[in-house]
């Protein structure tokens, strides 16, 4: 298997590549921001990393998230369903594995365990991994056991406030301590299986577990 390091290298040609449409929003001075502390990244500071160049415009009022696959009861949820379920608000820096020292940021996010949402929807015996799906057609994996852990969350918010568009409004994924090609954005589905399901960098030779 590719090493880490190789792994990133070859993220960095991708990304100059033409068959991988890269958005980079920058700050209000033109550059990146190196966040050597743990105090907040400005949205205007964050970095994006798009699988293609749709940003999908999703709408509050028809917004669904589906979870379906190995479950006993699959689920059609609002926006919101989820801001009533029970949250937590968790400090984390998400990072892109091709360069984590610039290409990351310091936030707050705010939303449901997938736990919790998981449970709802009746996890069977023979799961093993939650694949997630991105309005923009993109796609990552968990094992489940990640998936499960009290700090994977899908988020509606970040530093206190609604998701930016480029950041995945209104619902993503976030998964800490784990590279930042996980943090499904636009999440609208959530799919349960028992297959080696690889989401789309996984299938790349990215490591499918994903630990920074």
């Amino acid at each position: 298997m590719p090493s880490l390091e190789s792994r990133r290298n070859f993220l960095k040609m991708m990304l100059a590549a033409t068959s991988l449409i890269a958005i980079w929003k920058l700050g209000s001075s033109g550059v990146f921001t190196s966040h050597t502390n743990k105090s907040l990244t400005p949205f205007s500071s964050w970095y994006v990393v798009q699988y293609s160049n749709y940003t999908p415009n999703l709408s509050l009022s028809n917004y669904i998230l589906t979870v379906d696959g190995e479950v006993n009861n699959p689920l059609q949820l609002t926006y919101e369903d989820l801001i009533k379920m029970p949250s937590i608000s968790i400090k984390d820096t998400i990072q892109c594995v091709s360069d984590p020292y610039f290409l990351k940021a310091n936030v707050e996010w705010t939303g449901v365990p997938l736990k919790y949402i998981l449970n709802m929807a009746g996890v069977k015996p023979n799961a093993t991994k939650v694949i997630t799906f991105s309005a923009d057609g993109y796609t990552a994996d968990l094992p489940l056991y990640k998936a499960m852990e009290e700090d994977t969350l899908v988020a509606y918010m970040a530093d206190g406030k609604p998701l930016p568009q480029f950041h995945g409004y209104p619902v993503r994924l976030t998964v800490p301590r784990w590279w930042g090609y996980c943090y499904t954005k636009w999440l609208v589905r959530i799919h349960v299986t028992d297959k080696n399901y690889l989401g789309y960098w996984e299938s790349r030779g990215y490591p499918d577990v994903a630990r920074k």
